[in-house]
């Protein structure tokens, strides 16, 4: 990855640190964006730079993108604090609007299970905001890879190699962490995966040596406009535009370049 000075939003999370591990062993500068510059000096590499501020905040985000070619964002919310529009999508927003003219190469992580049909309970509106969150970076027309990972701490822990999939069709499926956080890393330094959407699995079987093959056999994500939904391949037509908030669908508008 040569000199890439990668803004990383989330970089102090379970998968967050990963990344930030997996960019600098890569040669690539990692800048971790927070609002404890103390506590997350205590836990990185000291190659790791640290930007004091929120990713919820414009100003923030843009004195954080300085010199940087490629974001990666891990935010999340805590489940059951029901911030999950502020967190999982505002960060998203944020970035856009940050960004303005300016173009990166963005790796963002939501989850499995954002097509599913889920109302009224606290899992469902968290996932329904990650979807939107990912709605809005196709939308922006800033280069792209959506990394849905499956569920973490479910397998063996033996299991070695990253399986991509497509179509949100697994709803249950182990991923280790360092997979995704992998998988994160090598979107943003594989032509392939520019603009695709993947579920990551972890399965048996040897380590994956050919990212630019496993992207490249998935699909890419239609065209994003108001026709497709913004939504990535083989998605289901789930949470259709029509009913879509205001604000949400006043945000796609403001977001296409």
């Amino acid at each position: 990855m040569g000199a890439t000075t990668v803004l990383c939003l989330g970089g102090t999370g379970s998968v967050g640190r990963l990344v930030v591990a997996e960019l600098t062993r890569a040669g690539g500068t990692a800048r971790v964006l927070t609002r404890d510059p103390r506590r997350a000096r205590s836990i990185a590499d000291p190659a790791v730079e640290i930007a004091g501020g929120d990713f919820s905040d414009v100003a923030s985000v843009a004195a954080a993108l300085t010199d940087v070619e490629a974001v990666v964002m891990t935010h999340g919310a805590p489940y059951g604090s029901g911030d999950y529009e502020a967190v999982d999508y505002g960060a998203v927003r944020t970035l856009v609007e940050a960004l303005g003219d300016r173009t990166a190469r963005v790796a963002l992580m939501t989850s499995i299970g954002v097509t599913g049909t889920g109302t009224g309970d606290d899992a469902a509106d968290l996932l329904r905001w990650k979807r939107r969150g990912e709605r809005l970076l196709r939308a922006s027309g800033l280069p792209y890879t959506i990394v849905r990972p499956g569920w973490f701490g479910t397998g063996t822990g033996d299991e070695e190699r990253v399986d991509l999939r497509q179509g949100d069709l697994t709803e249950y499926g182990p991923v280790r962490r360092r997979h995704v956080a992998e998988t994160l890393v090598h979107a943003l330094r594989t032509p392939a995966a520019t603009g695709r959407t993947v579920e990551v699995f972890s399965v048996d079987g040897p380590p994956l040596d050919d990212w630019e093959a496993a992207f490249a056999s998935t699909d890419p994500d239609p065209l994003p406009s108001t026709a497709s939904a913004f939504n990535g391949a083989h998605d289901r037509a789930t949470l259709p535009l029509d009913q879509e908030p205001a604000g949400v669908l006043a945000d796609l508008r403001h977001a296409a370049r």
